[in-house]
């Protein structure tokens, strides 16, 4: 009762505070606590609440609350991952709804495509709380939202490539609950009742499918962005208005905005006795919680909604408190419901973007006379938006890289086109077509489609600056919360010489000094092969990686790792030119045109030859050729470009896919010249190559594969990996460490992989310990 009391005393918006910091570890933990770990905690938790003095309750509330955070995010977190193990790697039989609406175009033939399904029962017990699946469906017959089906299905986890500068997959498919995914084996379907979204989407499609900007007019209507072109995603990542096209609290809140406000109108019209204060409130809730719904209650929508819900109560109890207060619990309240909403990039960019706007009203308001009326309206929307690139430049670099230079400029265009006319024109349009209206809802959908065409014609006139920034400069992207901190306190009238000082540490890495180590990483490709060797900020490459058919690993994975470490490419090495190895070359040629170009191949524009005896001098490495002894046109496996990388003391032996008999022609002609501490192992570990005499003569310390985690050649072989364990060599693979890094310095060296060194998390560990293949 002593504890209850002293929570009661305490703020309760410090105990919001305690409760969001509680669910924070789960961002950084290596692994979570295991059961034993996890009921000691309880119990000594128990224990100091029953005996902890009375002077000292303050603390142990502190405590407590923070200790409950801490042991419900983690017990949360581990009875999800309990939930999908069972179905991993299980070809089972399920009976299914289907949650994904079918947009595809009408009567015309379609790609297979992920259909998102909802398990009722299976032969298991595990019914609740239901599994999502994202099927590979690619039957004629397309199912829609509402049916229920019976599914064969060979389930997998959603695997993604894990290497520093790129986009973390697994984090987010376990933060948006998208673990699942399946190759369908049958479908049957049992019945054929379709869901109210299915219904609205149906009546709807006929209309929008005659539109060139379909694919946006179905995410801003039904949250559905698979159809958008890469050209549109392209312009509008560029420019900074990306988020714009996702269903995220903007959209819910101008929603609940416009109800309330038709509802107000209407409210003129109708006998003052049956007004209520509440009623257009309730209704443009009920309004935004539709359109949530409507649009898949994706995770940002669903949290704009609790937010939305938590801020209505607290305006129906009255509560007097400042914005920061209700931020705060609604914050605390939002983690609560779902812990897991801490490892979401979006939920810290919607957090952000209104601690921003709330930092800017509070720290640097504009006078009255601007905010009051109505002609000053572009320098309002001129001060937000400036003020909001300034103090979000921080969370921007670090999700995505880089800035627009245009973003300002085209967000001032853009807001306003999405905001005023085109979400509430396809709003209008929705009514309209349910409500077999044609001639209206053909006119919304149209001047909807127009107002995009009139925004892209502009953003891409306007496309002129995309700028990549490295990890080294993040720091300085705080100075914008520092200037309008120094500029409101008046701090630099005070404390100048100390704001200086800030000012150079932020400054600090423009006069960075050029490492003495150099370093190589291979990087977690899938099937293929990527390998960066960098000194100071020169690098070369070895082998591109795989091109797929929307994208390849240079775009997804090379790139965003350069820009990362800020490194200027001078050079790539082709082994062969099989697509998993130079996939990626013209996307990487574009963008470094002053690259030079080593390969075997006659049909490539070589500017140095791989023939063996050759060796290319690069900073303080010498890059010796082994293999081949002459150049072919197009070169396969078997004329792989076989590299030894030496500082002199240290050597790395690069084979690319070379098999067994280039590798006794090696053992003849070097012997003990081959001896290597580092060993790529050539051909992902097949069992065509890596052979005994080979191993024996190159002695690697450490073996190093690429491969993929779902690999339909069962790569690495279990007769490969039994030679390596003969030879006690240690081996790594990508599939399970992520990106491989070495780094070699005055005269040792030290492995590190993504998983177990450079980025040790729990949602990274639980993917590193899953089979590699099944």
């Amino acid at each position: 009762m002593n504890l209850v009391r002293f929570m009661r005393r305490l703020s309760l918006d410090l105990l919001a505070i305690i409760f969001s910091l509680g669910c924070l570890p789960l961002m950084f933990l290596p692994s979570l606590l295991c059961d034993d770990q996890w009921y000691m905690i309880t119990l000594i938790l128990i224990i100091v609440i029953l005996i902890a003095p009375s002077k000292f309750q303050k603390y142990i509330t502190v405590i407590t609350v923070f200790s409950i955070s801490f042991l419900w995010s983690i017990a949360y977190s581990k009875q999800y991952l309990i939930k999908i193990e069972p179905y991993i790697d299980k070809t089972i039989v399920v009976k299914a709804r289907v949650e994904g609406i079918n947009t595809r175009v009408s009567n015309s033939p379609t790609d297979p495509y992920y259909v998102k399904i909802a398990i009722n029962e299976d032969s298991q017990s595990f019914l609740y709380p239901k599994v999502t699946i994202s099927v590979y469906w690619d039957q004629q017959i397309k199912p829609k939202a509402g049916q229920i089906w019976q599914l064969t299905l060979k389930t997998k986890v959603v695997h993604g490539y894990l290497n520093e500068g790129g986009f973390d997959s697994q984090r987010y498919a376990i933060a948006n609950r998208s673990l699942l995914s399946a190759k369908l084996i049958q479908a049957e379907l049992l019945e054929d009742n379709l869901s109210i979204r299915q219904l609205i989407a149906d009546h709807s499609l006929p209309y929008i499918d005659r539109f060139t900007y379909r694919g946006i007019l179905l995410a801003l209507a039904f949250g559905d962005r698979s159809q958008m072109v890469d050209e549109h995603r392209i312009i509008m990542m560029q420019t900074g208005v990306a988020h714009l096209m996702a269903i995220s609290g903007m959209h819910i809140l101008l929603v609940f905005g416009l109800c309330c406000t038709l509802l107000k109108i209407l409210m003129f019209f109708i006998p003052q006795r049956f007004i209520y204060f509440f009623i257009p409130i309730i209704i443009a809730w009920l309004a935004a919680l539709f359109y949530a719904w409507l649009t898949g209650l994706n995770p940002p929508a669903l949290r704009a909604m609790l937010a939305l819900s938590i801020w209505i109560y607290l305006r129906f109890k009255n509560s007097q408190i400042s914005a920061w207060q209700k931020l705060n619990r609604i914050v605390a309240s939002l983690l609560l419901f779902d812990p897991l909403m801490i490892l979401s990039e979006s939920f810290w960019l919607s957090c952000y973007a209104v601690t921003s706007l709330i930092f800017l009203s509070d720290w640097l308001p504009l006078p009255k006379v601007i905010n009051n009326k109505k002609r000053w309206y572009w320098i309002r929307l001129l001060h937000l938006q400036f003020g909001l690139i300034l103090l979000m430049l921080p969370i921007q670099l670090i999700i995505f890289q880089g800035i627009s230079l245009v973003s300002l400029l085209t967000n001032l265009i853009a807001i306003p086109v999405i905001t005023l006319l085109t979400l509430p024109l396809i709003i209008f349009a929705l009514f309209f077509s349910v409500s077999h209206c044609i001639h209206l809802a053909s006119w919304c959908w149209f001047i909807a489609n127009k107002s995009l065409e009139w925004l892209f014609v502009c953003l891409d006139k306007l496309n002129l600056v995309w700028l990549d920034i490295s990890a080294d400069f993040y720091l300085l992207s705080i100075f914008g919360w520092l200037a309008f901190v120094i500029v409101r306190t008046e701090l630099w009238r005070r404390f100048g010489f100390t704001l200086l000082i800030i000012l150079m540490i932020l400054c600090t890495p423009l006069f960075k000094q050029q490492e003495d180590y150099w370093r190589l990483d291979m990087l977690d490709v899938g099937h293929g092969l990527a390998i960066v060797i960098h000194n100071g900020k020169s690098a070369i490459l070895f082998d591109t990686g795989a091109k797929w058919e929307k994208s390849s690993a240079a775009e997804r994975i090379i790139l965003p790792f350069l820009r990362w470490h800020n490194l200027n490419l001078e050079g790539i090495i082709i082994s062969h030119q099989h697509n998993d190895h130079i996939g990626g070359l013209d996307l990487l040629q574009s963008r470094y045109p002053n690259a030079w170009l080593m390969s075997s191949s006659l049909a490539l524009d070589n500017h140095y030859r791989c023939v063996a005896g050759n060796t290319i001098l690069w900073n303080s490495l010498s890059v010796n050729v082994l293999w081949p002894t002459q150049l072919v046109k197009y070169a396969q496996n078997a004329d792989s470009c076989v590299v030894q990388v030496t500082d002199g003391h240290f050597s790395v032996l690069l084979t690319g896919d070379l098999e067994r008999n280039q590798e006794y022609q090696l053992v003849t002609k070097y012997r003990n010249q081959l001896a290597s501490a580092i060993l790529q192992i050539p051909h992902h570990g097949s069992s065509t190559s890596s052979s005994y005499a080979f191993l024996n003569h190159v002695k690697p310390v450490k073996a190093l594969i690429s491969t993929s985690r779902y690999n339909p050649w069962k790569l690495p072989s279990h007769k490969v990996i039994a030679r390596y364990q003969d030879l006690h060599i240690d081996y790594y693979i990508t599939a399970k460490t992520g990106q491989i890094s070495l780094i070699f310095d005055n005269q040792k060296w030290r492995l590190k992989t993504m998983r177990s060194e450079i980025k040790p998390r729990w949602y990274h560990d639980w993917f590193g310990s899953l089979p590699i293949y099944e």
